[in-house]
């Protein structure tokens, strides 16, 4: 973010840049381009700003290492974001800002989404990658039982030390907790988000994430109970998807894990997807979704499920592995 200073400072600042320009020379020893150009990290300094209760914390501009992370799971959280945690998979969080304030980044909000739009593109290169975006706005219930609606991210951004948006956090496992292996607020160049993805995904992990970037849009449960109506796919990767062999399974209320023999669905119909294409898959061939679209395709079982809101079901790929999971 660009630092700014008063009226005294920068005055300091072009006095000091005028007597230095005023030397000889002839004593000074020359300056290695490594050395003239080794980045420095820019650190925020610390606020007071309080969302709906909740203190945010502060973070650095840029990190100059790897930061030890553990999730407070006792806190709310949102339920996906905790079922990646516990899996141990690489993860991507960011914040944004839609609406206007005193507290705006002082270039204006175009910042905030041309940053999540970067991250949003770049994303679909990163299949193995989880990634999670929130509206600043929208933290949702912190202080009672109800579970957190999708878009709303709980104590997640206090926990992170949010200060100002954009705010990017880069995060692997490490041992027994993780570590922030990046973690940029304010604006980032996209080839400094590239790099650091791709720093990222190198990182060795033994969590269960697929490796095609598809995302569970929705679920819509029957009417005559919790079974499954139809839901929506959509592929953010950059290559076609054929949907043919997937699974949806429920989730461990508990572990938020996918259990051996857990209830669930299996598309047995032929569904390519296309990059950026969304379609629905559905329990019979004439179903229309939402949207007024006929579904793409049908999925066997699932009739039975019993889901009720706040339930999490995961999409698996046909080798078994999570590619996106969603809350009911």
């Amino acid at each position: 973010m660009p630092a700014r200073f008063g009226r005294p400072a920068i005055l300091v600042l072009l006095c000091v840049a005028l007597l230095s320009g005023c030397g000889g020379g002839e004593d000074e020893e020359p300056v290695s381009s490594a050395q003239s150009s080794a980045p420095t990290a820019a650190v925020v300094e610390p606020t007071d700003v309080v969302q709906e209760g909740v203190p945010v914390g502060i973070g650095q501009a840029e990190t100059t290492g790897d930061v030890p992370f553990t999730l407070n799971t006792e806190q709310p959280v949102p339920p996906n974001f905790r079922e990646a945690y516990g899996r141990g998979a690489r993860i991507v969080v960011q914040f944004y800002k839609l609406e206007e304030d005193s507290l705006s980044y002082p270039q204006g909000l175009s910042v905030d989404r041309q940053v999540r739009d970067a991250v949003e593109r770049l994303g679909a290169q990163y299949p193995t990658i989880e990634f999670f975006s929130y509206e600043i706005s929208d933290p949702g219930p912190v202080d009672t039982e109800r579970e957190l609606a999708p878009g709303e991210y709980g104590t997640l951004a206090a926990q992170l030390g949010v200060g100002i948006t954009p705010f990017v956090a880069m995060m692997a496992p490490s041992g027994d907790q993780y570590a922030i292996t990046n973690l940029f607020q304010g604006y980032v160049p996209d080839p400094v988000l590239s790099q650091a993805l791709f720093d990222l995904a190198a990182v060795e992990v033994e969590d269960n994430t697929s490796d095609v970037a598809v995302d569970l849009e929705q679920v819509v449960t029957t009417e005559g109970g919790g079974g499954i109506e139809f839901f929506g796919v959509r592929n953010r990767g950059e290559r076609p998807v054929n949907l043919q062999g997937f699974t949806l399974r429920v989730l461990d209320p508990e572990t938020a894990q996918v259990t051996p023999g857990a209830p669930g669905v299996t598309i047995n119909s032929d569904i390519p997807v296309q990059p950026g294409q969304s379609v629905s898959v559905g329990r019979v061939p004439d179903l229309v979704d939402e949207r007024g679209n006929p579904v793409a395709g049908t999925f066997e079982g699932g009739t039975a499920l019993e889901l009720a809101p706040g339930d999490q079901v995961a999409l698996l790929d046909p080798g078994g592995a999570v590619a996106s999971t969603i809350t009911v």
